[in-house]
């Protein structure tokens, strides 16, 4: 008979009860050691900032650079995917856009169209996740929009 994959299920057997006691002879119910590494998966489930090299730029009338947009008349920006191999990646990428002209904001994701009118110098949240999407603009005013990708936290 053959005794290798029974040596092999009692070995690990016994080195996953040293790690359970190593673990918690050591750790003494202190959470102070676990701060570091919870602290980096609550910033990972955050998400990515959204930024202008993410977006696909249709051309023509519009332009994305910086934080910058510009839109003469109406754009449709294609968010591009991301996430990494096996979307290991930032879960989502989120920003605050902010027009300073009155504007229409369109979004897409995922088979879910928003469309949300925005007065100039207000905001609007935008997050999308690993498969990307649309963001449209249609300016409501005469002439060009500018508005600013900013930073989703502040």
């Amino acid at each position: 008979m053959n005794r290798k994959p029974i040596i092999a299920v009692v070995a690990c057997g016994i080195i996953a009860a040293l790690v359970l006691v190593f673990g918690v002879s050591c750790g003494g119910g202190n959470n102070n050691a676990a701060a570091g590494w919870q602290s980096a998966f609550s910033q990972v489930a955050k998400g990515g900032n959204l930024t202008a090299s993410d977006l696909v730029v249709p051309g023509g009338q519009c332009s994305a650079s910086g934080a910058q947009l510009l839109v003469a008349g109406s754009c449709v920006f294609d968010v591009k995917k991301f996430g990494g191999l096996f979307n290991l990646g930032n879960p989502t990428k989120r920003a605050r856009l902010a027009p300073q002209q009155a504007v229409t904001v369109t979004v897409v994701v995922e088979g879910s169209r928003i469309e949300q009118d925005v007065a100039g110098g207000d905001t609007v949240s935008l997050t999308f996740g690993t498969s990307g999407g649309q963001l449209g603009i249609a300016c409501r005013v005469v002439g060009p929009c500018s508005l600013a990708l900013l930073d989703a936290g502040g």
